[in-house]
């Protein structure tokens, strides 16, 4: 097959610092009429190795897929993490998928990481594995915000505790969640106010409970995720209202863009006063630049 650039890693949430290791693949192939790829792995290592630690993951496959294919690369491989692959050794793994299977020419990776049986495989032994085999390495210096190294795990942490617009900067794009659109308790109806309710893959990482600007279907929309507590509600919701929407959305699969946190989930003592609320969300969401 044609020789190929390879960006090697998982890139869950293409935040900044992928995307420079992505951009950098990308101008690098084109130059030298090479096939630009990303790798990523499914599921995550850490689901397979560590399952008890729950990851919840920035993007799904898919989501990840569309990401990497928006910036340009040329093709994205997915390789299922299993037992099998699991015990590969960084050798083994260079030698089978990337020099046989993919005919790499030059690998493109991030400045900490690791991958094969006991994460041995760092930039420096790759760098020598290259010199044996015949391919370059080229190592990608962090991108960093408040001299912090953009991380996927510090997005998460960032994610989980409430952080969202300071996640949204490190991401350096919005948040995305796609879902299937599933009947609600048509609550948002009733109020004036439909949502599009979603059903998201388990291993999402939900934001915090709370409302948020953003877009779906290529209009301004407002979010909220949370259990509804003014109705006193069990679980967690996610619903969508897209103003001046009409369409009937009922089974479709959505992708909604995440821009920013406008409040914190609040509980109201009557209808009347969430209703108020409800259309100062979507004032404030006008306003948000997308």
């Amino acid at each position: 097959m044609k020789g190929t650039v390879i960006a090697l890693g998982t890139f869950d949430g293409v935040h900044l610092g992928h995307r420079r290791i992505i951009k950098d693949t990308v101008s690098y192939a084109r130059r030298r009429g090479l096939l630009s790829v990303a790798t990523t792995f499914d599921p995550h290592p850490q689901q397979f190795i560590v399952p008890e630690r729950g990851l919840r993951l920035l993007t799904t496959l898919m989501e990840r897929k569309e990401l990497l294919s928006d910036l340009g690369i040329g093709r994205v491989k997915v390789f299922k993490f299993n037992k099998a692959l699991q015990k590969l050794s960084y050798t083994e793994f260079v030698s089978k998928y990337l020099v046989k299977g993919l005919n790499v020419q030059t690998v493109f990776v991030g400045f900490d990481h690791a991958f094969g049986r006991g994460r041995a495989g760092n930039v420096g032994e790759l760098r020598r594995l290259g010199k044996k085999i015949g391919f370059g390495v080229k190592m990608v210096r962090p991108v960093k915000l408040r001299h912090t190294a953009i991380k996927s795990s510090i997005i998460r942490e960032l994610i989980a505790r409430g952080d969202f617009n300071r996640a949204i900067r490190y991401l350096g794009h919005s948040y995305r969640l796609t879902g299937k659109v599933v009947r609600g308790e048509r609550r948002g109806r009733t109020l004036g106010f439909p949502t599009a309710n979603l059903k998201l893959d388990e291993h999402k990482l939900i934001p915090q409970h709370g409302v948020y600007a953003g877009t779906a279907l290529g209009r301004r929309c407002v979010v909220n995720i949370g259990a509804r507590p003014t109705f006193g509600a069990d679980g967690v919701a996610i619903e969508v209202h897209i103003p001046g929407y009409s369409g009937d959305l009922y089974g479709k699969t959505i992708a909604v863009e995440l821009v920013k946190k406008i409040r914190n989930e609040i509980q109201f003592p009557d209808v009347r006063e969430l209703k108020e609320q409800i259309l100062k969300d979507i004032a404030i969401s006008r306003k948000v630049m997308l």
